[in-house]
């Protein structure tokens, strides 16, 4: 009686599956790209690349944790990836102000669209300063 139940649980799940009524429980992933060190990041959503008052660089990408990722070059090597929390599902945006000088005013402020589909950015208000928490801001997107 076991086998019968079991052979007649197999067939409807086949049936279920294959007359298209089955629904995943989990969500779609999206595609896994891998950086340099194996980083990993949603390939969808790409790498964010700018230069620094100092001609260094600096990337952000949204990681498989859907978390903004950062890093930058210094001495001409990239530094580690630095988590910036959140919960983003777009690239990443940047809006930058500075004086062309290494040591001159500047002004960074990222925008990803949130977990809640509203647009969120955190500023940096000087070279090499802390960035704020994450507060709500204008839609990035054209």
């Amino acid at each position: 009686m076991k086998k019968m139940k079991a052979s007649c649980a197999a067939v409807v799940a086949t049936v279920v599956v294959a007359a298209g009524l089955a629904t995943s429980s989990a969500p779609a992933q999206a595609a896994t790209c891998y950086g340099e060190g194996e980083s990993a990041y949603i390939c969808e959503y790409g790498i964010t690349e700018r230069p620094l008052p100092d001609r260094s660089l600096e990337q952000f990408v949204i990681g498989t944790d859907k978390a903004v990722w950062t890093r930058y070059t210094k001495r001409g090597h990239w530094t580690a990836w630095e988590t910036m929390n959140g919960i983003a599902q777009s690239q990443v945006f940047i809006e930058s102000e500075y004086v062309d000088s290494a040591s001159g005013p500047f002004h960074t402020t990222i925008i990803v669209v949130g977990g809640d589909g509203k647009p969120w950015s955190r500023e940096r208000t000087y070279f090499g300063g802390p960035w704020s928490p994450w507060a709500r801001a204008k839609d990035p997107r054209p």
